[in-house]
């Protein structure tokens, strides 16, 4: 490949990653084209971006950035997953896809300038997705205005079992 194509792809790639929080690396060596595609579509499904690139287009591309501790993983073959919106999409595919095919293995994962190396980078497929987020968020602010709710109500239905004990002894006693 000519180093005027590597570097405009490079800098194609720069523009993609630049903004994004988490980047995953994957060494996916001897999979056949039927399990390649497979792996491409499971990373679509998840809403990934899968591409595989020479190791010194990843690295000019993640040269400056934030994104650069995971330059000395760029040895062998290596894809490139990442996704703007779930930093932990693509690890938790790739994790996933490795348990059933040992042909592919998760070589580590950049996140927010901290390099993940190996079985670490396993731990960024642990993190909830914004989907769970929103709902924890979504139950603490729920949760003070339900027992606020509960409290109010306790008193005047308090009170109610009182009359009612106190109107079953009157009848009991007449």
């Amino acid at each position: 490949m000519h180093k005027d194509t590597k570097h405009a792809q490079s800098a194609a790639l720069r523009g993609q990653i630049e903004d994004l929080t988490a980047l995953v690396l994957v060494e996916y060596s001897r999979l056949t084209v039927a399990e390649s595609e497979d792996l491409r579509g499971k990373f679509r499904e998840a809403g990934c971006t899968y591409r595989v690139f020479k190791n010194s287009v990843i690295r000019y591309a993640v040269t400056g950035t934030h994104h650069e501790p995971i330059t000395p993983l760029l040895k062998g073959v290596s894809g490139l997953a990442y996704n703007a919106d779930d930093p932990g999409a693509p690890a938790r595919v790739a994790r996933e896809y490795a348990k059933a095919n040992d042909k592919l293995r998760l070589k580590g994962a950049v996140v927010e300038g901290q390099m993940l190396a190996g079985e670490t980078a396993g731990k960024l497929a642990d993190m909830p997705g914004p989907r769970e987020i929103k709902a924890k968020l979504l139950m603490l602010f729920k949760t003070p205005a339900t027992r606020m709710v509960q409290v109010m109500q306790a008193a005047p239905r308090d009170f109610l079992r009182v009359l009612n004990a106190k109107k079953k002894k009157d009848e009991a006693a007449a």
